[in-house]
């Protein structure tokens, strides 16, 4: 196998070099790869069909090498598969400058540096997963039932001080002023209290149940007064009139205090779970 002639051209820094095989372009998965942001080339071609990988000799400055190839197909498919922010830009240029230009002189040169501003200007998700754990962190002392509050608050708070939807939209060259702004943020007050917070904590699963244990109560309290039950059963002479009516007025006053305090706890963990109201 002969040495193909490589096409070089460069994605921000990195060079991706690329090849015309049988007059079809082919890119060097090492280099996609890291351009991509991938850990290793075989997390990107592992799931690529065997019509859009193959091995090529490549002539490097330490010589020829055997390594693994990816055509176009098989680079549309690592794009999709890819989560980082350049993988749109760099499909948008490739296909919209590289391809074309390769295809029609054998090269291509970048000689307005528009790869520069195109890419490496934003934090991207690798910049947004690790805010999502900066989050994360600050807002795991607080109680299971507001954590998810919290943190859509901050996010919401950060999205507006740096004018973005998303946080893998901020500047790159923001991202240790972004993290200041994280760890700044007060959890204290409106979710924590000025006074640290102790009781019971419940899961969606218990709140759950405290719902619908108050629900059958207040229907077991209406069947008892829609039937008078108190008359008949003290019509009866039996006693258990009088112990069951000073419970259900108790009760229902409690049900009541809670199911007002705690509403919109209720809703929340019924329609985390699921469950009809």
């Amino acid at each position: 196998m002969q040495a193909a002639q490589v096409i070089p051209f460069q994605f921000d820094s990195r060079e991706v070099r690329t090849m015309l095989i049988d007059d079809q372009p082919w890119f060097v998965a090492a280099d996609v790869s890291c351009a991509l942001e991938y850990r290793i080339a075989g997390d990107m071609t592992r799931n690529l069909d065997d019509d859009e990988k193959d091995t090529q000799i490549v002539r490097t400055p330490g010589g020829d090498q055997e390594m693994l190839i990816i055509n176009e197909s098989g680079l549309y498919s690592a794009i999709l598969r890819s989560r980082k922010a350049e993988a749109k830009r760099f499909k948008k240029w490739v296909t919209a400058e590289v391809l074309p230009a390769i295809r029609k002189h054998g090269r291509y040169e970048d000689s307005d540096r528009r790869m520069a501003t195109l890419v490496g200007q934003t934090i991207g998700t690798d910049g947004f997963h690790m805010l999502g754990a900066l989050i994360k962190s600050k807002v795991s002392s607080l109680p299971a039932l507001v954590q998810r509050r919290a943190t859509a608050k901050i996010w919401s708070q950060t999205h507006a001080a740096f004018g973005v939807r998303s946080a893998a939209d901020i500047p790159a060259g923001q991202l240790d002023s972004v993290r200041n702004f994280i760890a700044a943020c007060a959890i204290e007050g409106e979710f924590l209290g000025r006074d640290a917070v102790h009781g019971c904590f419940l899961d969606d699963g218990q709140v759950y149940d405290v719902y619908f244990v108050c629900h059958h109560f207040e229907r077991l309290y209406e069947i008892f007064k829609r039937y008078n039950l108190y008359t008949h059963l003290s019509g009866l002479g039996s006693s258990a009139a009088a112990e069951m009516i000073g419970h259900f007025r108790d009760g229902a006053s409690g049900v009541c205090k809670i199911k007002n305090a705690h509403r919109s706890d209720f809703e929340g963990a019924q329609a985390r779970l699921g469950m009809n109201r």
